[in-house]
C-alpha cells in the first residue's frame, strides 16, 4: 500500500491515542525554554509518517494503546495525563520492551523536525531547500581517491 492509497481517516487516531501521541512527541523533542525551538508535537508528524512510512501506522496505534493500558494499570490515568516522571518511566519501559517502535518514531520525528523552517532558522540556517541555490562544498584533497583509481575497473561492462 502506498501513501497515496491511504485516506485521512486511515491515519487518524482516537482522542486518547492522539493525546498520547502528542505527549510522546513532546518527550522526544520538547520545546526550548526560550521558545526558539518548537516541540515536535507542533509538527504534523503523523501526516509525515503517512507519506513516508505508512506501514508504521498500525504499530503506532498498537503501541499508543499499550502505553495507555500500562499507564492506567500503574497510575490509574492515561499516559497523556500521567505526571512527568511517570511518563518518562513508562516510555523507558516501552523502549526496553519494544525498542523498534520508539526508534522508528524518533527517526521520523527528527527527520521532519529538522526540515521545519522554524527549526532551520533557529539553528542559524536559511529556511530554504538546498537547491537550486545549493550549499558551499569545501574542496577536498582528490588525491585521496588515488588508491581507488589505482584499483582499476571493478565492474563488468554490460551491453545495452
Amino acid at each position: 500500500m502506498s501513501s497515496d492509497d491511504i485516506i485521512s481517516s486511515d491515519a487518524s487516531l482516537d482522542a486518547e491515542q492522539s493525546r498520547t501521541f502528542v505527549t510522546v512527541l513532546d518527550l522526544i523533542i520538547p520545546a526550548s525554554d526560550d521558545g526558539r525551538f518548537p516541540s515536535a508535537a507542533d509538527m504534523d508528524v503523523l501526516g509525515y509518517i503517512v507519506k513516508t512510512e505508512p506501514e508504521l501506522l498500525d504499530t503506532i496505534r498498537l503501541e499508543l494503546d499499550r502505553l495507555n493500558a500500562v499507564s492506567k494499570d500503574l497510575h490509574g490515568v492515561a499516559f497523556g495525563d500521567a505526571l512527568g516522571a511517570e511518563r518518562q518511566a513508562l516510555l523507558d519501559e516501552v523502549r526496553g520492551d519494544e525498542p523498534k517502535f520508539l526508534r522508528d518514531l524518533a527517526l521520523q520525528t527528527v527527520t521532519l523536525y529538522y526540515q521545519d523552517d522554524r527549526v532551520m532558522e533557529a539553528i542559524g540556517l536559511e529556511a530554504r531547500p538546498p537547491f537550486p541555490k545549493g550549499y558551499e562544498v569545501v574542496a577536498g584533497d582528490l588525491s585521496l581517491l588515488d588508491p581507488v583509481r589505482a584499483r582499476g575497473q571493478v565492474y563488468r561492462d554490460v551491453e545495452s
